[in-house]
Formats: C-alpha cells, sequence, structure tokens
C-alpha cells in the first residue's frame, strides 16, 4: 500500500510505502489540491500538490490499484472533482525524483 498524507502524519514522512516512509514530497495542508496520476503501462503512481509534481513516486506496480481518501478529524471533508482516463500523461521527469520500486 502507498499512501500520502499531511504534515502531521507519521512524524513529517508524508508518502509511505509497505510500512517505509520518506519526507522528500511536500506534506499536504489543509484546503489544497492533490492529485494522484496512474500510469498503467509503467505501473507509476506520481502525486502532485497545487500543481507541482512530487519527486518520490511509486513504479512497477503491477496489480489492481484502488483509490482511498481516510479523514480523520470530524468536520472534514474531500471533494473529488475528476476521476478520468488520460490520453496523455501530465507527469515528468523533476529534480531530485525518487522511483519507489514496487
Amino acid at each position: 500500500m502507498v499512501s500520502y498524507g499531511m504534515s502531521t502524519y507519521a512524524t513529517m514522512k508524508c508518502f509511505h510505502y509497505e510500512g517505509n516512509g520518506t519526507s522528500e514530497n511536500i506534506a499536504n495542508q489543509d484546503n489544497q489540491k492533490i492529485k494522484v496520476e496512474y500510469n498503467s503501462e509503467k505501473g507509476n503512481l506520481v502525486f502532485f500538490v497545487d500543481g507541482v509534481q512530487q519527486p518520490v513516486y511509486a513504479s512497477g506496480i503491477n496489480e489492481k490499484v484502488r483509490f482511498i481518501i481516510y479523514m480523520y478529524l470530524a468536520g472534514s471533508s474531500c471533494t473529488i472533482r475528476s476521476l478520468k482516463k488520460l490520453t496523455s500523461l501530465t507527469s515528468g521527469h523533476v529534480v531530485n525524483e525518487l522511483a519507489i520500486i514496487w
């Protein structure tokens, strides 16, 4: 499982994978737009915070992908603006990128 959280989530390590965590990505804050792009051909899962691609991403995912939204605090809300198949990727290479091999 890969998860992405807020700045207070798990001691500032906002990107978690298979029990490990990393703090290279920007932790999201309240009222930010989070975008997740999954490339099923390469098995890449890339995160964006307010339109900025994050350097750490998961690669080599060869299984079914599910997206789960978990909110901890009472009164929290989430709006899903879009869920669609893209004709072309919006992600690319960024400085200090790090692929976490699944």
